[in-house]
């Protein structure tokens, strides 16, 4: 089997046992430079110059961990959503004007945060796990389907640096896209990269609008289940 395969699975793998990602990463580049016939030196000394050269990306990800922890210990995810739930429950009834416009507020705004994640104010992912649970109840109490929040979440992370080069953008369009490019040996003078992948961030708009209109439209309903440590406003999650 491919040394790359072995590793990448390897890694994965590690990853769902809640190994620590860099060292999930670290033992699976291991494995897969033994496996290629590298030997433990070589492979050591490729891991380095591949750490090397990616320096800036793993430095722009190493400060998401401070500022989750600063936001967290803030407490101000928790008190968005008690506020939201007490709006709520003093609406009258499920169908009202009220609760339709929290609906649809809540999608714009978790799409805002996810856009202005990679470029704007880049932490990248590190919102999600301090946002979205404590919001878990109030989606609940809207009936909202979930799916069409997780399709809103890839449509701000993923077509925002995939199409500006600002922030995470940069780094991703310049640095990696058409830096590897250029590496290979290929004239990337002149390439106006948005232009070249317009096509790709279409498709995530169409898709975009496709879940939010169409297909997640419907209300769904979730069973409140109290979490033993839960992080969501009064330790509520749900099941669909």
């Amino acid at each position: 089997m491919n040394a790359v395969v072995v590793a990448v699975c390897l890694m994965l793998l590690l990853a769902v046992l809640r190994v620590h990602v860099v060292l999930a990463l670290f033992i699976g580049a291991l494995v897969g430079g033994v496996l290629s016939g590298m030997g433990l030196e070589g492979t050591m000394v490729a891991f380095q110059e591949g750490l090397g050269a990616g320096a800036k990306i793993a430095l722009s990800y190493a400060l998401l961990g401070a500022f989750a922890m600063a936001v967290a210990h803030s407490g101000l995810p928790r008190l968005l959503a008690d506020w939201m739930l007490g709006h709520l429950r003093s609406s009258d009834g499920a169908g009202s004007r009220k609760r339709t416009f929290t609906r649809w507020a809540m999608l714009a705004g978790i799409c805002a945060m996810a856009v202005m994640s990679q470029n704007l104010i880049p932490v990248h992912i590190a919102f999600i796990p301090l946002l979205i649970p404590p919001l878990l109840v109030v989606m609940n109490n809207l009936r909202l389907d979930r799916r069409a929040v997780a399709c809103v979440l890839t449509f701000g992370l993923v077509t925002t640096y995939m199409f500006l080069p600002i922030g995470f953008g940069k780094i991703f369009l310049t640095d990696i896209l058409l830096g590897n490019i250029a590496k290979a040996g290929m004239d990337v003078s002149g390439i106006n990269v948005m232009s070249a992948m317009a096509i790709p961030a279409a498709g995530m708009v169409v898709g975009l609008l496709l879940a939010v209109f169409v297909t997640y439209r419907k209300p769904r309903e979730y069973r409140d289940v109290a979490v033993d440590g839960g992080a969501g406003a009064n330790g509520v999650g749900g099941s669909g």
